[in-house]
């Protein structure tokens, strides 16, 4: 609300420098800059009152003293401010793409964050990201632009593309319309809103990154030891958006048409840096044809569906997520199963079973698939830091 006179007097008087302060009384007057500066940015119904006694002839300790009191005051006040919203060239591009990003939370594993962002594609809530630990909890839910949470659900994802897609029960959602990424040129603005570092949660506004398109090249990366799976082609941005929680987020140009869905943090294996990159719009768009053709991989059923391993009751679940090359290490050794009891843990590195070797993910269950009940003892190596150690489980045994 606007300060009255004798308020706007005292305001006056503070950021005007022709009227300079006597010399007694400018360390007080500095003292009671910063919270007069503070109440006008966030006034309340007794501003104008302790405005009338903020006065540079008052002495610098009691100033102080109600600067800070002043200050005390401030998360009352302040939670009443509504999120401005953005100013500047790009303020409706960025306005539109906020109210389309969703913040999603779910589980965590390890270095692998709980958070992560994802877009509206669909008015009736069905919501694009990237493939994650994140997806597998039984918890995970999204906060729309308004604060409003959901429970989501996993509907398909694409291992390839390293795209999943989510769903929640909501109706008349601003979405993104699929276009095309063709019209931006190399130097076209390009803006990335997502939510890295967890900052905002309710209702607060996405974080904004402007910069422009780099160029476009194929993608060849790493995650920590393992290949990317996807090696397609991806939209170069000079915007940092290999951080935690940025993956999922939009690409927007400068008329806030999505251009492109801000992919997982990966190295590149040419330059050995971070890459900042985009998967072009044009590959979600893929995505969804296929799941709406049915040709789209579905979701599992949940973080704990059963794997070729579980069939044979070997207890062992694998750390399967992402990569062309997954090798065979244990996520998880379930209690008192065979596993178990012959001395599997988690973090060992599978590299033979029953005389066969295992470089991979798939060569475990494909191993495991070959299996009989009645197989008896069978020997499983792995790597445990630099050793090699063999263990005999045995199949069948019971629990």
């Amino acid at each position: 609300m606007p300060l009255d006179g004798s308020t706007s007097c005292c305001w006056q008087r503070f950021r005007q420098p022709e009227n300079a302060l006597m010399p007694e009384a400018q360390s007080s007057g500095r003292c009671v800059w910063s919270a007069a500066r503070w109440l006008r940015a966030a006034p309340g119904p007794f501003v104008p009152l302790i405005l009338q006694y903020l006065d540079p002839a008052v002495p610098g300790f009691l100033c102080r003293v109600l600067s800070f009191c002043l200050l005390a005051l401030g998360p009352g006040a302040a939670a009443t401010a509504q999120p401005e919203p953005a100013a500047g060239p790009f303020a409706a591009a960025i306005d539109a793409a906020r109210q389309r990003v969703v913040k999603l939370y779910g589980g965590a594993l390890g270095a692998e964050r709980g958070f992560g962002s994802g877009v509206l594609v669909a008015p009736d809530g069905r919501i694009v990201t990237t493939l994650s630990v994140l997806l597998e909890s039984p918890g995970l839910r999204a906060v729309l632009f308004d604060g409003r949470r959901f429970p989501a659900q996993v509907v398909a994802r694409d291992e390839q593309r390293q795209l999943a897609l989510l769903q929640i029960q909501a109706a008349e959602l601003p979405y993104f319309e699929l276009g095309g990424s063709g019209q931006l040129q190399t130097g076209d603005w390009v803006i990335a809103v997502a939510n890295p570092f967890k900052v905002a949660d309710g209702p607060e506004p996405v974080s904004v990154a402007v910069g422009v398109l780099s160029g476009r090249s194929s993608l060849s990366a790493r995650r920590r030891t393992q290949d990317f799976a996807y090696d397609g082609t991806v939209l170069l941005i000079d915007v940092i958006v290999a951080t935690p929680g940025s993956a999922g987020g939009a690409v927007v140009d400068a008329c806030g048409r999505l251009v492109g869905l801000i992919g997982k943090a990966v190295i590149d294996t040419r330059t050995n840096t971070w890459a900042n990159y985009a998967l072009p719009v044009e590959e979600v768009a893929a995505f969804l044809r296929q799941v709406a053709e049915g040709t789209g991989q579905p979701a599992r059923a949940t973080p704990h569906a059963a794997t070729p391993a579980e069939r044979v009751d070997l207890g062992i679940r694998l750390f399967d997520v992402g990569g062309r090359t997954r090798p065979a290490y244990v996520e998880r050794v379930r209690p008192d199963s065979p596993a178990w009891r012959a001395g599997i843990r988690p973090d060992d590195l599978i590299v033979a079973l029953d005389a066969q070797p295992i470089g991979t993910c798939q060569d475990f269950y494909r191993a495991c698939d070959g299996l009989r009940a009645d197989a008896g003892r069978i020997e499983v190596v792995v790597k445990r830091g630099d050793e090699l150690q063999s263990f005999a489980i045995t199949i069948g045994e019971s629990e």
